[in-house]
């Protein structure tokens, strides 16, 4: 299987855009720092540069596994004939993996850090998003 590299690295900015929607006030911002306990004042200035740097390639580790999950073997024609590489194909993906693997690690983190319900689902929801979008471009961009 040969990997679309190029699929690959777009989709790893993916996790940034959405975060930058998600998280801002307007969304989920407000209630993500509730759920969290932070405030503005608590949060500073943000992250440094170097953390994004971080983030950026964590998610393209991210992605890249996606991108086997997603465009593996199996993955290309099924065998009456229907094509796996749409933009739907992601969504299903996607889906599955946040409900099969995302909802699962957080919700345990959830009850035993005792973080509640709310932070489970505010960042499940996150990452529903993002990997619907990331899985959905990978499929459709081989």
């Amino acid at each position: 299987m040969e990997m679309n590299v190029a699929a690959v690295a777009v989709a790893a900015v993916i996790p940034m855009i959405v975060g930058f929607l998600y998280f801002n006030d307007s969304l989920f911002g407000k209630t993500w720092m509730r759920v969290n306990g932070f405030s503005k004042e608590s949060l500073g200035g943000g992250p440094k540069p170097v953390l994004y740097l971080i983030a950026l390639v964590l998610s393209f580790l991210l992605s890249a596994f996606l991108a086997f999950n997603v465009t593996g073997p199996g993955q290309d024609v099924a065998p009456d004939g229907h094509s796996y590489a749409t933009f739907g194909h992601g969504i299903a993906h996607g889906i599955f993996i946040t409900v099969l693997v995302v909802l699962p690690i957080l919700g345990t983190l959830s009850i035993f850090e005792k973080r509640g319900w709310g932070w489970a689902f505010v960042n499940t929801g996150y990452w529903l998003v993002t990997l619907i979008l990331m899985c959905g471009l990978l499929s459709v961009w081989r």
